[in-house]
């Protein structure tokens, strides 16, 4: 074993008897924890304990089920045996994404737990999840912790989705210029007061409110007042108009609702449609429909309103990936947050719950509820002189600006960020802040893919491979590699292209790229943050 004279690395040499794979992991492996080690004696003989530098790949307990590529079959054969909290998280769809307001594992343990009785909240795996969670519950396994107990468990630890914090909205920024076909914010929350504490790679729990327009057609299609008293989710009473803004969800129906308007519609043939919609071999509810869409199409179909706010889903927290280090913005949390419009396939314009009441409902200073949800897989190395490179393209940028602010305060790092977006001149986020850290050096590197600035599109995958020859370097030092955005296209066309690289300048067998970045994955120095 040889080692670098500038920073006592140790190396393998070609001859040592391993294939290119391991040889090239140990390396990797060497370079990760000496890296932080300055060639001074003074720094090595401080450096930290070969025990401290490893923690990041202590034994934990392993879901090889996580892995959005595999199919439910597939996840399922995984857990096998497991207890029944992780074979509901198998039934997930794996990308912890938030949409249903919690992550696979947390939102499998409050169904486990009996503190979620919604089972049709993950909107990645549709009615394939809702269906198997349906089934794992009707086999009746024993409750491992009474919901009651958990809920006192988590209401006992601060601020929480159970107990959050009602927060100030201090700006929401649009980050795009005129001309952008997209409108993404950052938005700012005060902290000042609230103890709150966060690190880069966390997620932001928010708890929106739904837009008072869409409650008011509701309302007009149901014939209701609004001030009618009804039953919210924890079974207090309050006005229904209170009840759609603040408490149910008015966009995604739930199967209970289509079931409860075929029952009170007059019409037989509504009523027949209603009940094929949800039927076990029928086509269920067309996608983007809402609440809405169902009232107009079946107007006969008219449930007393009590009934039909209880069947009605929860509304539930949004998580966001959190955009600020403390270090940089002192009680303060920021997001990059890319607001949702779209027609839905009835032509009418919708919007995203949550996104659009913060960029269009919530005005600077008033509250809004939110917590802290920690990430236990998308962290920092440890030792601050690790490389890293992160591939973050639009909203995916989000925890990267979080790193970069939590590494400008350790001079001497080593940062790659790669960017993509649609178009330079509008679409570019962040790109002062991003250009002034490349300038004063806390970013090493900033390559940008900006798809429709040219007539090919090009992609942050396409960078990388023209890059490769540079990314194998900085793996080969020990650098962590970081994804963070959309998960069934971008994030899979970037594992694809860092395998490739593994291939083309590493080496190795197709085989040994895929077993390579698996170590890489397992050693913490690939993490994602996908959605």
């Amino acid at each position: 074993m040889s080692t670098t004279s500038s920073t006592m690395v140790p190396v393998l040499p070609e001859s040592a008897p391993f294939s290119p794979a391991q040889r090239a992991w140990l390396n990797g492996f060497f370079a990760g924890m000496f890296s932080g080690r300055s060639a001074a004696v003074g720094a090595v003989a401080t450096a930290p304990a070969p025990a401290a530098i490893a923690a990041p790949v202590q034994e934990e307990e392993t879901f090889p089920w996580h892995d959005p590529a595999l199919s439910l079959d597939e996840r399922m054969k995984l857990a096998e045996g497991k207890p029944r909290e992780r074979v509901m998280m198998a039934a997930m769809a794996q990308l912890d994404c938030g949409a249903c307001g919690y992550q696979c594992q947390t939102y499998a343990e409050a169904i486990a737990t009996g503190t979620e009785k919604d089972l049709t909240r993950c909107a990645p795996g549709g009615r394939d999840t809702a269906r198997k969670l349906k089934e794992i519950v009707q086999l009746g396994i024993a409750v491992a912790m009474p919901a009651k107990k958990a809920a006192a468990q988590a209401a006992a630890v601060g601020f929480d989705r159970l107990k959050p914090f009602g927060a100030r909205l201090i700006e929401s920024q649009p980050l795009n210029n005129a001309g952008s076909s997209k409108d993404t914010r950052m938005v700012a929350f005060d902290l000042k007061g609230s103890g709150i504490l966060y690190s880069p790679g966390d997620s932001l729990g928010v708890w929106p409110e739904n837009c008072s327009d869409a409650v008011t057609w509701v309302l007009e299609a149901l014939d209701a007042a609004g001030s009618e008293k009804v039953s919210g989710p924890d079974g207090s009473l309050m006005p229904l108009r209170e009840a759609l803004t603040k408490f149910y969800v008015i966009t995604k129906p739930t199967d209970a609702v289509v079931e409860l308007m075929a029952t009170a519609a007059t019409k037989p043939d509504e009523a027949a449609e209603l009940r094929r919609m949800v039927a076990d071999d029928g086509p269920g509810i067309p996608e983007g429909y809402e609440v809405l869409d169902l009232l107009l199409q079946f107007p006969s179909a008219r449930p007393p309103l009590e009934e039909f706010a209880s069947a009605l889903a929860p509304l539930q927290p949004r998580l966001y990936s959190i955009s600020s280090s403390l270090k940089a913005h002192p009680d303060q949390v920021h997001l990059t947050v890319g607001v949702v419009r779209y027609l839905n396939c009835r032509g009418r314009q919708c919007r995203g719950v949550a996104s659009s009441y913060l960029a269009d409902r919530v005005r600077p200073g008033q509250k809004v509820r939110i917590f802290i949800q920690q990430s236990h897989g998308f962290r920092l190395p440890l030792m601050t002189r690790t490389p890293v490179i992160m591939v973050g393209p639009g909203t995916g940028v989000a925890p990267f600006r979080a790193f970069l602010q939590e590494r400008k305060t350790t001079p001497g790092t080593r940062n790659w960020l790669f960017f993509g977006d649609q178009k330079s001149d509008v679409d570019f986020l962040y790109r002062e802040e991003l250009e002034g850290y490349l300038k004063e050096g806390t970013l090493t590197r900033l390559t940008t893919a900006f798809s429709r600035d040219q007539d090919r599109k090009v992609y942050v995958q396409h960078r990388m491979a023209e890059a490769g020859a540079e990314i194998w370097q900085w793996l080969k030092e020990g650098a962590h590699f970081y994804v963070c955005g959309d998960a069934k296209r971008m994030a899979a066309d970037v594992e694809m292209a860092l395998k490739q690289i593994v291939v083309d300048h590493g080496k190795m067998s197709a085989e040994q790229a895929k077993a390579y970045v698996a170590e890489m994955a397992k050693g913490g120095r690939y993490q994602r943050d996908v959605y």
